[in-house]
């Protein structure tokens, strides 16, 4: 009778074990496996390209402005079209010529500051910033990052989304690589990022006539997370730079599990300088003559970038090392914050042997504005 018992009970126990997925509801803590057991990245089987912008000043997004290159604005304009209607990216990470960090192997990764820093008003820098942001919590605010201009610059709005989840991933990313050191900062996004991305992604400015109504101004890109990455404090360490695309391209070619949406994540890669930039030459755009250096060193450079299957990195060294090209580098570039962006963007490519692409080109003074894509095979 025992037996019978401990037999029947066996088989009940067994067919619990075998069913028991379809007869009992999992439990909260089941769910958490089921989470936590999500691959934190995939493939990528079709990664978005990369590109390298020349952003000029922040004059640069009224397009009727005087001493403003039409040609430039209109290319940034139509590639924002692309990618906010084709594209369409989960998140870009961009590199600008505007924030080097403090140390030679430091990369910082900007969040959104703590709201009770800024109020609801875009104040994240001096001057007479007096925006609005439409949520603290969540947004990039603007680093007023130029000083002199008229007010209203001081009043132009852009709003996207930061990420503290992205964010956490690429300095986690950086710092297993092992040649950098990374960190969360908080910070806005700073007119490299800003006066491009309102060209691009915007459809108005402080000029624009009529103005919108404060009800209807939105989200700029409001499907798209942005997060700015930034350069190190050596900008003239083209190697480190290089690393940096290299690593970075880990985000291109990956899909990132993102916990807050519950899904996979697809990022662009966006790095934001000039081809050439010398203000201290500024004379020659105000004559409209160009500089002896500007179109040498622009041909040279879309020269270096479309030559495909090219050595970027021996190219880039040896811009310091040639004494004709070096006179050339450091004449269109007296300070090499605005070139290395395009080193960093070719160091992205370098890992896949992208497809190079010129998008725009033109001289203007003391400056240049080569705009280029590496596309993916």
């Amino acid at each position: 009778m025992n037996l019978t018992v401990s037999f029947v009970s066996i088989c009940i126990s067994f067919a619990a074990i075998l069913f028991g997925t379809k007869i009992f509801k999992p439990s909260s803590s089941a769910s958490t496996i089921t989470k936590m057991t999500k691959a934190s990245s995939i493939p990528n089987p079709n990664p978005f390209p990369t590109f390298f912008l020349s952003h000029g000043g922040p004059t640069f997004m009224y397009r009727d402005q005087d001493f403003v290159n039409k040609g430039a604005y209109d290319a940034v304009k139509k590639l924002g079209k692309r990618i906010k209607n084709e594209l369409k990216p989960d998140y870009i990470i961009v590199v600008s010529a505007h924030w080097q960090s403090s140390a030679s192997n430091l990369i910082e990764i900007a969040v959104p500051p703590k709201p009770h820093a800024l109020g609801n008003t875009n104040s994240f820098s001096s001057g007479e910033a007096q925006s609005r942001l439409l949520d603290p919590e969540i947004e990039n605010p603007l680093v007023y990052d130029f000083y002199g201009f008229p007010k209203n610059m001081y009043r132009e709005e852009f709003h996207t989304k930061g990420s503290k989840s992205i964010a956490s991933q690429i300095q986690e990313k950086l710092q297993e690589e092992g040649t950098f050191k990374s960190r969360i900062t908080p910070r806005g996004i700073d007119h490299g990022v800003w006066v491009p991305f309102n060209i691009a992604f915007s459809n108005f400015t402080t000029l624009t006539n009529p103005q919108p109504s404060v009800e209807s101004i939105g989200w700029d890109l409001p499907d798209t997370k942005v997060i700015q990455v930034s350069l190190t404090s050596k900008d003239r360490d083209f190697e480190t730079h290089f690393k940096l695309g290299q690593q970075l391209d880990f985000f291109r070619k990956n899909s990132i599990w993102d916990e807050d949406q519950g899904r996979y994540l697809n990022g662009m890669i966006v790095c934001s300088g000039m081809s050439v930039h010398n203000l201290r030459d500024l004379g020659y755009v105000f004559e409209g003559k160009i500089a002896p250096y500007t179109k040498p060193f622009g041909e040279l450079l879309s020269k270096l970038v479309l030559t495909k299957d090219s050595d970027y990195l021996s190219a880039y060294k040896e811009l310091q090392t040639n004494p004709t090209y070096s006179k050339l580098l450091y004449s269109s570039h007296p300070t090499t914050e605005h070139f290395v962006p395009i080193v960093v963007a070719s160091g992205i490519a370098s890992n896949a042997n992208d497809t190079p692409k010129e998008l725009y080109n033109a001289y203007d003074g003391s400056l240049a504005w080569g705009m280029y894509e590496f596309t993916p095979k």
